[in-house]
């Protein structure tokens, strides 16, 4: 069976309608959907403001036919240190912060068949951004 990833989203955004802080149609929800094809994992370190360890995953991919976007980073934290995520149009990219714990899973993900980071965007600023796949 074919994925439609459009409709799959849009069943995405009417669920989250049921929150109370995302009230706007489905048609006035920005959305970049990519198709990911590939990745690439970092691992290191930074000694600002503190030393401490990141992880982070570059993917990249085909947008939807209603996307612009070319590239994701995925961004493991502490949950201290986790920010909105947000798209930046200059660099077509969806940068997206998960806290640390998630790593085993996010890489269990990338090894299924199909697999797509898509972020929607309220107007009233409201974002939200997930990775999705399927064996």
């Amino acid at each position: 069976m074919a994925l439609n990833i459009e409709e799959e989203i849009d069943a995405r955004l009417h669920a989250i309608e049921a929150e109370p802080y995302a009230s706007a149609a489905v048609t006035d929800i920005r959305r970049e959907i990519l198709l990911v094809q590939d990745m690439i994992h970092t691992t290191g370190a930074e000694a600002a403001p503190a030393l401490r360890g990141l992880s982070q995953i570059e993917v990249t991919g085909i947008a939807s036919p209603s996307s612009r976007v070319t590239r994701g980073i995925l961004r493991f934290r502490a949950p201290e240190d986790l920010k909105p995520p947000y798209y930046k149009e200059e660099d077509k990219t969806i940068r997206l912060w998960l806290d640390q714990a998630h790593l085993d899973h996010v890489l269990y993900q990338l090894q299924h068949r199909k697999r797509w980071l898509w972020i929607g965007i309220w107007p009233d600023g409201f974002t939200y951004a997930d990775l999705h796949s399927r064996p």
